[in-house]
């Protein structure tokens, strides 16, 4: 695991966006296939919901650990298919739409947001939002899409049910060591996994601070807290 990632890559962005931004040119449309593949096509015939995060284009960044390779390029995340879909810019047409090539060591800034691509073990690579990046502790968010297929109606005053595509969200704590979990949905169960022999006094402050080991933002307090503390 790449200690502070977060905070190196977001550095990197507001030292090279604006210089490199002055030299940005069409060419960087036929530099970006190094970088990208086909995107997936979807079709959402009888199907209700989006597969994407969002579905309008952001202004975002490509980076490696050490640069800015392309600032200010247009990006959204195909959740069903986990993949950034990307166009050099927010003006160019939806026919020139890739896909971010997924490699671990190529991340993702879209937003205020940086993704990085994992392959844990025994696990399903995929991309994980990069909530927390602590010396001991590490928080990442994966989210998806689930299919969920339709039904037909059980009787004349009620209308087929279409299939739809539904949002999942999943909490991991990353070790020092790389060691990547599932958060489970108990707050105990989470506090444990978080604190291990420190569990007692860290579920004691969370009391006593009022902060929920399920809400996002408490959640992101909890690690920072445990990662300056203990």
């Amino acid at each position: 695991m790449i200690k502070q990632l977060a905070f190196v890559l977001i550095s990197l962005v507001f030292f090279s966006t604006s210089s490199k931004a002055q030299q940005y040119s069409d060419s960087n449309s036929k530099e970006l296939q190094n970088y990208t593949t086909r995107a997936s096509k979807y079709n959402p015939e009888n199907t209700k919901g989006t597969p994407y995060q969002t579905e309008g284009f952001q202004t975002g960044s490509l980076l490696n650990e050490s640069t800015v390779i392309f600032p200010d390029v247009a990006l959204r995340y195909n959740a069903l298919n986990d993949e950034f879909q990307i166009k050099s810019s927010l003006n160019e047409s939806n026919k020139n739409i890739q896909a971010v090539m997924k490699k671990t060591d190529l991340y993702v800034k879209m937003g205020d947001a940086i993704y990085t691509y994992l392959l844990p073990s025994g696990e399903v690579g995929g991309y994980y939002n990069v909530l927390v990046e602590g010396t001991k502790k590490s928080i990442y968010k994966k989210l998806s899409k689930k299919f969920v297929e339709g039904a037909q109606s059980v009787n004349m005053m009620t209308g087929n049910h279409p299939n739809r595509l539904v949002d999942e969200t999943k909490y991991y704590l990353v070790s020092v060591d790389g060691t990547i979990e599932e958060l489970p949905n108990s707050k105990n169960r989470r506090l444990k996994l978080i604190a291990a022999k420190d569990y007692k006094s860290f579920k004691k402050y969370a009391k006593s601070n009022d902060l929920n080991v399920k809400n996002e933002e408490d959640l992101i307090k909890l690690v920072e807290y445990y990662n300056q503390t203990y």
